[in-house]
């Protein structure tokens, strides 16, 4: 079975619903330029990914070639995802690759998507009708050769059309095409924009008239892909029309460094925000080798006066095998809880248990400082959950001066990733980033570790280093970089506030 796929205009959350959920099931993905590489991440890791995309100056397959490849998968029983930019039956060559199928006797399925037309207006705030002055809309393609009386759109016909224009990759053939309906009796002070790379953080646009349509669209710099319109409807835009644009991140590029699976909020708040993420999971979190010290432990749950959490990976692990454990949340006990900061007492909130103490300061010196002063731990039972890498600090304050009896449970392991095997290295190392975000001294020591593989290509954007907190603000100045931000309080929300100021000024 083949699917017959639109990606959509390049936002993955305007991706539809059956988008998504094929692409989750594929065996074979078969793929446009244009098609976001965030939809790529959906896809199964056993699956096979194909990129045929074009561009200009470079064409990775001929058509028949494509067309050859979907049938040869899907002859061998495999689920096969054609993606493709926008819509598939919206200048996407859909209706050939039906026919080869139907030739072939292969069965396939149309998933329509948003058209980039639609798309770049509405995220661009330009509507395309009006009742007043727009009742039509034309969807027209200026990739053709214009020199070519056979494939060529008149555009001096469509002058005299009225509406709207939404001429597609017409960006290289601009100025043949302004003066094709200038020819034709359109009017050179009609409205006129240009939406490049539309609903994605680094849209740009020029909105003017149609005479001085091409000079503005060179000062700008504007490069395909791109839409074109033309029409009065684009010209009863107002102030607000600007809504995409507007917002406080617009524009800015973040890495994100926690370990895959955690990036969800984070990333879900920046990117409403405006910001474009990429994805460099510095460190993977692996589950403690350790069995039976977690089953001593959970045998004597019940003995403990507190229990002491340094991150939020501690946190969700020794839920997790407590769970595995007694599957009752009663069986947790009398245990106070102590964590280091908001997003480790957030883990136990979502089970209705009380965090007993948060440090102001988030360090492990200032959790067990605050911890001594309770004056609950002469001779108390203090179980203290890490992962590998913790430091001995706290330890050594509970027992040396609160004169507790601590225990240690290691629940995790902390290990560095292979950055050379993070699909969005690539972008990052071309592109660079307006901030690199660390959320752990362990992934500011994997980052410093495989700084030659993380090396920005020429005329890249060099990132400054933001920091969750002052334990990784200290290991990242221990290694000479630079920190320009840190939250005083490590969560999501005070990281998104941080770079909101600082990035809005």
């Amino acid at each position: 079975m083949v699917y017959l796929v639109g990606a959509g205009p390049g936002e993955p959350k305007l991706s539809t619903l059956r988008a998504k959920e094929l692409l989750e099931q594929c065996d074979v993905l078969v793929y446009d330029n244009l098609a976001n590489p965030e939809l790529r991440k959906w896809v199964p890791p056993t699956c096979i990914q194909i990129d045929v995309g074009k561009s200009p100056g470079r064409h990775t397959l001929e058509q028949r070639d494509i067309e050859k490849t979907l049938v040869e998968h899907a002859s061998e029983g495999k689920k096969v995802v054609r993606l493709k930019g926008g819509d598939p039956f919206v200048f996407g060559r859909c209706a050939e690759e039906m026919l080869a199928l139907d030739v072939a006797g292969i069965s396939y399925e149309i998933v329509p998507g948003v058209t980039a037309a639609l798309a770049c207006a509405g995220y661009a705030g330009l509507p395309l009708s009006h009742r007043e002055c727009g009742s039509t809309i034309s969807f027209l393609t200026g990739h053709e050769d214009l020199s070519k009386e056979a494939l060529r759109v008149d555009f001096s016909k469509f002058a005299k059309v009225g509406g709207t224009l939404c001429i597609y990759m017409g960006m290289s053939k601009l100025e043949e095409i302004i003066g094709k309906l200038l020819e034709g009796g359109m009017s050179p002070d009609i409205p006129a924009a240009i939406v490049s790379n539309g609903t994605l953080p680094h849209q740009r646009k020029v909105v003017t008239n149609l005479s001085n349509l091409s000079l503005a669209s060179k000062k700008e710099f504007l490069q395909a892909p791109a839409i074109v319109f033309v029409g009065n409807a684009i010209g009863r835009v107002g102030q607000k029309g600007n809504w995409f644009e507007s917002r406080p991140l617009f524009g800015k590029r973040f890495v994100l460094t926690r370990p895959v699976g955690q990036v969800s909020k984070l990333k879900f708040k920046l990117e409403n925000l405006g910001a474009e993420i990429l994805e460099l999971p510095l460190i993977k979190i692996l589950p403690s080798e350790d069995k039976k010290l977690i089953a001593e432990v959970f045998a004597g749950i019940a003995t403990y006066d507190w229990s002491v959490f340094t991150s939020a990976n501690g946190a969700r692990e020794f839920m997790r095998l407590f769970f595995l454990a007694f599957g009752d949340i009663r069986s947790f006990g009398p245990m106070r809880i102590a964590c280091v900061g908001e997003g480790t007492a957030e883990v136990f909130r979502k089970y209705n248990l009380e965090v007993e103490l948060i440090p102001n300061t988030s360090t492990a010196e200032n959790l067990a400082k605050d911890l001594v002063a309770t004056d609950s731990l002469d001779s108390a039972n203090v179980l203290i959950v890490t992962g590998n890498r913790n430091r001995e600090v706290l330890v050594q304050i509970l027992q040396d001066i609160g004169h507790a009896i601590v225990d240690t449970l290691p629940v995790y392991e902390t290990d560095f990733s292979d950055v050379t095997e993070i699909p969005d290295l690539d972008r990052f190392r071309k592109q660079g980033a307006d901030a690199i975000i660390f959320t752990s001294s362990s992934t500011a020591l994997s980052y410093i570790e495989q700084e030659e593989d993380l090396s920005l290509e020429e005329g890249a954007c060099k990132p400054i280093y933001c920091s969750f907190g002052p334990e990784t603000s200290k290991t990242l100045k221990e290694n000479d970089l630079i920190v320009k931000l840190e939250c005083t309080k490590p969560s999501i929300d005070e990281m998104v506030m941080v770079l909101v100021e600082h990035f809005s000024m």
